[in-house]
């Protein structure tokens, strides 16, 4: 997927194709680690196709450690993308890469892309934007901070974690769950663990990734998704 923004106007030519092995993008392919030319007119890496772009963001989308696709913006001003910005697509491309290979209806997938194709290098756009993306999700999307304290939930399963927020997450984690919980938060994965949510006792695959910051520190992207039969009953 690739955007290129100059006054809100695309500025790639309508026929324009690029191999996927050159450029920024075919660095980023091969490297699988996220690219980013705050000044491509300086940058070695940059395959111009005529037009004068300032700079360049290219993030790889992957599933189980394997490059499936990138995400490439092109600004018309150097300097056009702040640290948070860049972890905001970051973590956006890592919900991509999980949601795109976990069941999720092909509609969702299209509200995903749709999302991550339309963010524009602003912080609080890009915010909102993401936002936007979660909640129009059946699977409850969290974001951790560097603490453990839930900050974000997108409103699923009719608000039930919605009392969750602003509380360390393994609080409400059952006792039995909080090792496995830690085992996967370590390598990316998958892995099934029971909240205590009020009187609710909820069993759950948990997909967890991390979410690098801008000083190193960084939080949880965190995708649960219900058992089958549960899924069920609520509808």
């Amino acid at each position: 997927m690739a955007e290129s923004f100059d006054s809100a106007k695309m500025k790639l030519p309508e026929a324009y194709t690029q191999k996927i092995t050159t450029g920024i993008v075919g660095h980023v392919v091969k490297e699988g680690q996220t690219y980013y030319a705050s000044d491509v007119s300086t940058d070695p890496l940059f395959h111009s196709a005529g037009q004068k772009l300032g700079s360049e963001l290219v993030v790889p989308v992957k599933y189980d450690g394997e490059v499936i696709g990138v995400f490439n913006i092109e600004a018309d001003r150097r300097d056009a993308f702040s640290p948070e910005v860049i972890s905001r697509v970051e973590l956006l491309c890592e919900a991509a890469g999980v949601l795109m290979n976990s069941g999720v209806a092909q509609e969702q997938q299209k509200a995903l892309e749709a999302q991550i194709e339309g963010l524009q290098a602003a912080n609080a756009i890009a915010e909102r934007r993401f936002e936007a993306l979660a909640r129009s999700l059946d699977a409850a999307v969290l974001v951790l901070d560097p603490d453990g304290k839930l900050v974000f939930e997108n409103g699923a399963w009719k608000g039930t974690l919605k009392a969750l927020v602003g509380r360390d997450f393994e609080s409400v984690l059952d006792p039995a769950s909080v090792q496995a919980w830690e085992k996967a938060g370590d390598r990316k994965a998958r892995t099934n663990i029971t909240l205590h949510v009020g009187k609710k006792t909820l069993k759950v695959s948990a997909t967890v990734s991390a979410v690098p910051g801008p000083d190193g520190a960084g939080g949880k992207l965190v995708i649960l998704a219900e058992p089958p039969a549960a899924r069920s009953r609520r509808k």
